[in-house]
């Protein structure tokens, strides 16, 4: 019987936002994209109706007001002939229900006179009202499955193929069955919209006023972020325990993230905010250097871009033989709401309430700033104060599979600005360490913070090593004169007490070829170039400065002791499963702390499916490292505990 890891994935919900109510006499004409999933829309003739489109947040290309006496929105959309954002653009039906919107019938998304439809790829001019004609499934199949119309390019229906289904849903909502089949064609009815733009050409046309292309980036950069919002408000629905699990730790997703704490509670009947979806800039860490990536791509054709190695926020730019870099993310955060705290409601029809970039953002920040009470359970929560007193001076930490190595500071210790990516505080201003790219217990531990199985050192070559039993000196007192004609200090005695260092971090230095300490106890004046300096003025033995360095065969020795194979053997678990901080051990799968005979006997009975047997820690028995448990990793066991009485 297999037990898979369970991988903990973390969904960001990127919620849409921001608005007011928009006045006709201010809106701008609109394009449309729909899939008409109701085989109602086939007894519409929607030539039949009247039309009009408004921009509800011009210049912007994104959602719009139709005003239209046509009963169903899928029956009609509008296309776009010649954007330049899309070959196929269209405006098409917003098939969503949001919180802050009333709606003469939900069900068809209609509001008062109308419906709110979006394209995010028009750029305004003229666009055609396209109705359906059916077609047959042979000439859906040859539209879908031939070659395209090279007009048309895709195979979606949401993103401007000419062709679509009527699906009849079933009342699971996840099955149908085919209703029929049809193609958008073009009428004579045409509506002239203004000039619109997408969010990436509002920001050039804005801000982009400066002579070169650096220049122009610059400028870009700092109007973006002073109109970029890190996301919008929501409705936040109902907490209910998601899983049998229980709060977790989790390692982050970034090279520059650390680690996540997850609850085990989550949300039903979130409902999305109009007031979110309408405003345009609403970008996180990811978003906003792919917004400058745009950006740059549209300033100049001649310059490129690639993700920054230690950042995910940002991008390095070249252009003309230059770099520079560029990203970073929207300002505050929005947050789950009641109903009872939304001030402005959507109701469209003839309203004169003028809509801009501002009012829409001013409406964002409010509900940013409304305090809400936190309902989440905080009963049995696992705090960073929990794993802190957990690991102790140093310990692996099994997150479900993943394993990683947290360690408080020595109290002599603190992280310096340099330690990014080798230790960072989690707890207590860095009195909670972790590891990344860097070796411990000759085992690797990549950029991402978890250990990675079956490196070598000829793979990081330069890494950091983490010696979690070492002996170092510590200087305790020294005296010294400054002299004006070196430029350097004159030290004349100096005090060492030599002590056992739980943990010492050893960074490379490729001008050496060699590993030296990161010793900054008390101070700067206590640094490694401290004891460098005593050394060669013979104020202290060279030994100390031996101490203080690993020598590339030096650690060669420490990294080739086979266990760069192995998954650590002993720890605590933080997977949601086991109690928060259970103690693991190799071969204890009963979990109380010890290997014998009782976790052999107990594996046994497992694999026979005994009745009522369960395994407290399955992975410290899968011996193998296969990921499932059978009569090889039982054998194995069996080794160990004979090789333990030996």
């Amino acid at each position: 019987m297999r037990r898979n890891r369970t991988i903990a994935v973390v969904l960001s919900l990127c919620l849409i936002g921001s608005a007011a109510n928009c006045p006709l006499s201010e809106f701008k004409n609109f394009s449309i994209i729909a899939d008409a999933t109701d085989p109602a829309c086939k007894d519409i003739d929607a030539l039949q109706y009247t039309y009009e489109i408004y921009p509800l947040l011009a210049p912007f290309n994104e959602y719009f007001f139709v005003k239209t006496d046509n009963p169903h929105p899928e029956s009609f959309r509008f296309s776009d002939k010649d954007s330049p954002y899309s070959e196929t653009s269209v405006i098409y039906n917003v098939d969503s229900v949001y919180a802050d919107v009333e709606y003469e019938n939900e069900d068809l998304y209609r509001v008062n006179g109308g419906y709110i439809f979006k394209s995010f790829t028009t750029n305004g001019g003229e666009v055609t009202l396209q109705i359906h004609e059916d077609i047959t499934e042979a000439e859906f199949n040859t539209e879908i499955y031939g070659t395209p119309d090279p007009e048309n390019t895709g195979y979606s229906s949401y993103h401007g193929m000419p062709v679509g289904s009527y699906k009849r849903y079933h009342e699971s909502g996840w099955s149908y069955s085919i209703a029929g089949y049809y193609k958008w064609v073009d009428t004579d009815i045409k509506i002239t919209l203004p000039a619109l733009c997408d969010d990436c050409d509002y920001l050039i046309q804005s801000y982009a006023t400066e002579s070169d292309f650096f220049s122009n980036m610059d400028a870009v950069q700092s109007g973006f972020s002073s109109i970029c919002l890190y996301s919008g408000s929501y409705i936040r629905g109902e907490v209910y325990r998601s899983s049998d699990r229980d709060w977790r730790l989790t390692p982050g997703f970034h090279v520059d993230q650390s680690f996540y704490i997850y609850s085990p509670y989550n949300r039903k009947d979130n409902k999305y905010l109009f007031a979110s979806a309408l405003y345009p800039f609403r970008y996180d860490s990811l978003g906003f250097p792919g917004m400058m990536g745009n950006v740059s791509a549209r300033l100049s054709d001649e310059s490129t871009y690639e993700w920054s190695s230690t950042s995910h926020a940002y991008i390095d730019v070249t252009y003309n033989g230059e770099t520079k870099t560029y990203g970073g993310a929207g300002h505050g955060e929005g947050q789950g709401l009641s109903l009872d705290k939304i001030t402005h409601t959507f109701s469209f029809g003839d309203n004169d309430e003028a809509l801009t970039l501002q009012k829409s953002r001013t409406l964002l920040d409010e509900y940013a700033s409304v305090e809400m009470d936190d309902d989440i359970p905080r009963d049995g929560e696992l705090t960073w104060e929990k794993i802190y007193n957990t690991v102790g001076d140093g310990a692996w930490v099994d997150m479900g599979g993943y394993y990683t190595y947290l360690y408080q500071k020595d109290d002599k210790a603190s992280f310096t600005y340099d330690e990014w990516g080798v230790g960072n505080s989690l707890y207590w201003w860095g009195s909670l360490g972790y590891c990344a790219d860097m070796w411990v217990d000759g085992r690797y531990i990549s950029k991402y913070k978890s250990f990675s199985k079956g490196a070598s050192l000829d793979d990081y070559p330069e890494s950091s090593i983490l010696l979690t039993e070492t002996t170092v000196p510590e200087l305790v007192d020294y005296t010294r004169t400054w002299d004006s004609s070196s430029g350097n200090y004159i030290y004349s005695s100096a005090e060492i007490a030599e002590v056992v260092q739980k943990n010492v971090v050893f960074v490379y230095d490729a001008d050496e070829q060699l590993w030296k300490a990161k010793v900054s106890w008390g101070g700067y004046n206590y640094s490694f170039d401290t004891f460098q300096s005593l050394v060669d003025q013979g104020v202290i033995d060279e030994k100390y400065i031996d101490m203080l360095v690993l020598t590339r065969e030096e650690a060669e020795a420490i990294i080739g002791n086979d266990n760069t194979n192995k998954n650590p053997e002993n720890g605590f678990i933080f997977d949601g499963i086991s109690p928060q901080g259970t103690p693991f051990l190799k071969g204890d799968c009963n979990n109380d702390g010890e290997c014998t005979v009782s976790d052999a006997v107990l594996l046994q009975n497992w694999l026979l499916a005994v009745p009522d047997t369960d395994l407290a820690n399955w992975r410290s028995v899968d011996l193998t490292e296969d990921e499932k448990l059978d009569a090889f990793d039982l054998c194995l066991l069996k080794r160990m505990l004979i090789e333990k009485t030996d």
